[in-house]
């Protein structure tokens, strides 16, 4: 692992700027992104995820978003570029993971996702909800396919409960997500249990999140 780091993580901070910008702009929500602490020239520490990075300006600002999952208000800091004195990568496991994603998910790692997923729909939703997963025993090609779904969930959930009625309706309905792979998508609400039935198929991460947000909606 250290040699990973020092083969991945050995960029000039203009290079992780511009990366992490670029990475903001594909990225389907804010939990996806690398959660960074940067350390000012003035000793000051600004937490969060850069969303933007402007490299036209004289000062080469930088847009960072506080950490979503820390705090429910939106926060943005600007900053210029220059004044950014050190960078501190909050877990450098999963920014390797996501910006270099490796074609093989371990269990350990799928088993760590699923806790901070679950951690994330308590904070969202205000009420436990579990996940239900074989994490020891799904197939290697799998892994992977779980693991992005169920990394969905805290946006889809963020949507579903922005009002008091959606919110209702998922603390009222939802105790238990059940994730399966098979060879067609379903979506089955029963007993407080959501079962999502995911299919090995290649999907479009956007398109693929609007039908579970669309379906879980349905079964409501």
């Amino acid at each position: 692992m250290i040699e990973s780091y020092k083969k991945n993580l050995f960029i000039e901070f203009s290079g992780w700027f511009i990366k992490l910008a670029d990475f903001a702009d594909k990225a389907e929500d804010v939990y996806t992104l690398p959660k960074l602490e940067l350390v000012l020239h003035t000793g000051n520490i600004i937490r969060g995820c850069i969303i933007g990075y402007d490299r036209t300006r004289q000062d080469k600002l930088l847009m960072v978003i506080g950490i979503p999952d820390s705090n429910p208000k939106s926060e943005i800091t600007l900053v210029p570029g220059s004044q950014v004195a050190a960078i501190t990568f909050m877990d450098a496991n999963e920014t390797l993971r996501v910006l270099e994603p490796s074609a093989t998910v371990s269990v350990l790692e799928l088993k760590r996702s699923v806790k901070k997923v679950e951690e994330d729909l308590e904070k969202i939703v205000e009420s436990k909800i579990s996940l239900v997963l074989d994490t020891d025993n799904y197939p290697e090609n799998n892994r992977k396919i779980v693991l992005e779904t169920i990394k969905f969930l805290p946006s889809i959930f963020e949507s579903l409960t922005e009002d008091k009625l959606g919110k209702k309706a998922v603390i009222e309905n939802i105790e238990n997500i059940k994730i399966s792979i098979t060879e067609a998508n379903s979506m089955v609400l029963e007993n407080k249990e959501l079962h999502i039935a995911t299919s090995t198929g290649y999907k479009l991460p956007g398109k693929e999140k609007e039908r579970m947000k669309r379906e879980i909606e349905s079964v409501l």
